[in-house]
């Protein structure tokens, strides 16, 4: 029978195909929001039931048969972090495919192909599989590849074919992990892809050998070097501003949203689990590199004048606070990789938005060619000011939690955490920099032309993209506790498993 969470990746698969089938585009655009409606309310139903009854076990299980020869399952559930994961994918998929309603190139195709990634995304934020995670992370990239490709700008086939190359080679050693964690089945045990087992099993893998190199070694970095690449981190992050800047504002949503969160949520389904001791030994250096890229993102965004690429290395520097969360190996660093994923891609996705909004009317994202725009677009100028002071860290908007329990786990951890936090703490300064910045050019001084004048505000559909955004922004920055409770039993079970391979 099919539960709620194959419905998240059969439905919008369903209605994919539907979107092919049928001649209508405005039907299209109807099954889009409906996929990513399911998706959405599965999530969220799920993100409350942890909210309200916090608890490490998986929730939603179910389990049927892919292949008993290899010895994959299609299972299925979700834990806090999953839940969190798979609500903002329905979120952020519903937004985007609100920002893209009037999309006139081939809109079936384009809601059909959104859809698709959708499915793709819940495979992977839902799966208890390794085998179906290794699948739904690679056929993912085939949408995109397309939505960047085809409804992209004038270079979008070489930002397209970077992306590919980038996360496909990033990926192909997991395969080869695949393959090694098959082989290595201990001898008269059944072979299995369930994450659940893998995870008790890391003793045989740092037992196991692979063409002479510890098996658990070469399966962290396999794993480590595929989420880097998606997260992205420094330096592995150079397709991330050419995608951004090729894909239109929808694309550029979905990529920022969700598709940088999986990187993340690799190492926290993947790599921590399997390689706990990998996880340990290498914390400090995937904490120097998370740390890299929160400075090196923040600077270069200070130097950006295309308003998408400012955005595009503000995620890069969003997302390091992840890694050095997740490094510290703390209560409140772990949690707080995942809630940064979580508000980052909310305050990500507006900033975007909003990007898209004036380049519709101005038809350039060119920072130095505005300004005054507060006097013609006054609700566009509030809700900017929400996502820069969002994006800057401030207390009371959700953009500060995911950073200050970073830095307090941090700071709590050992050697050498607390000096790397310290550093770490510079880019609030810098990023208050770059946002504040943008928001003076963009919408405060004189108009630089006559036409900017007559730019119409918001419309309501525009609106109906960008307040439930703010409204989250500001709720849970407000009120953190129930995002913050969903995910701690969670993040204190990996923490518990990791700590358990200390020797």
């Amino acid at each position: 029978m099919i539960g709620s969470l194959s419905l998240t990746i059969l439905g919008p698969l369903a209605l994919a195909l539907l979107c092919v089938l049928q001649p209508k585009p405005l039907a299209a655009r109807f099954f889009a929001l409906l996929g990513s409606a399911i998706t959405l309310f599965v999530g969220a139903g799920a993100l409350i039931d942890f909210a309200q009854h916090p608890g490490s076990d998986f929730r939603l299980v179910e389990s049927h048969v892919w292949s008993t020869f290899f010895g994959a399952h299609f299972a299925l559930g979700v834990d806090g972090i999953s839940a969190a994961m798979l609500a903002l994918s329905g979120l952020v998929t519903l937004i985007a495919t609100i920002a893209a309603w009037d999309e006139q190139r081939s809109p079936r195709a384009y809601h059909a192909l959104v859809l698709f990634l959708l499915a793709a995304m819940n495979g992977v934020f839902g799966t208890l599989d390794f085998l179906v995670f290794y699948v739904s992370w690679e056929v993912l990239l085939v949408p995109m590849l397309a939505l960047i490709g085809v409804w992209g700008g004038e270079q979008r086939r070489y930002a397209a074919l970077k992306f590919f190359v980038y996360t496909l080679a990033g990926s192909v050693l997991m395969l080869a992990l695949l393959l090694a964690l098959y082989n290595a089945t201990p001898k008269g045990t059944d072979h299995t892809f369930d994450l659940r087992t893998l995870a008790q099993m890391w003793p045989v893998w740092r037992d196991s050998t692979l063409f002479g190199w510890p098996l658990a070694r070469f399966g962290f970095f396999a794993v480590l070097i595929a989420c880097l690449v998606k997260v992205p981190a420094v330096p592995v992050h150079t397709w991330l501003p050419h995608a951004h800047v090729q894909a239109p504002t929808a694309v550029s949503v979905l990529l920022a949203g969700v598709l940088l969160k999986l990187g993340v949520y690799g190492l926290y389904r993947i790599a921590w689990p399997l390689f706990p001791g990998e996880a340990i030994a290498f914390g400090p250096m995937i904490g120097v590199i998370g740390v890299i890229g929160i400075l090196w993102g923040a600077w270069v965004a200070l130097g950006q004048r295309d308003l998408k690429r400012l955005v595009a290395y503000s995620s890069v520097s969003h997302m390091g606070f992840c890694l050095l969360g997740l490094a510290s190996l703390t209560v409140a660093g772990v949690t707080a990789g995942m809630v940064q994923a979580v508000t980052h891609g909310l305050s990500s996705s507006l900033l975007f938005l909003l990007v898209g909004v004036i380049y519709d009317r101005a038809h350039h994202r060119d920072v130095q060619g505005f300004g005054g725009l507060a006097k013609p677009m006054p609700r566009f100028t509030w809700i900017l000011l929400l996502g820069a002071l969002a994006g800057a860290g401030l207390p009371g908007l959700a953009g500060f939690i995911g950073e200050f329990l970073a830095f307090c786990g941090g700071f709590t951890a050992a050697a050498p955490f607390p000096l790397l936090t310290l550093f770490a703490v510079l880019s609030v300064v810098l990023s208050a920099a770059y946002m504040l910045w943008l928001l003076k050019r963009v919408s405060y001084g004189p108009l630089r032309h006559e036409e900017h004048a007559n730019f119409p505000d918001c419309t309501p559909r525009e609106l109906a993209s960008l307040l439930p955004l703010c409204a989250l922004l500001v709720m849970v920055g407000i009120w953190p506790g129930p995002l913050v409770d969903a995910l701690r039993s969670s993040c204190e079970a990996l923490l518990q498993h990791v700590q358990g391979a200390r020797p």
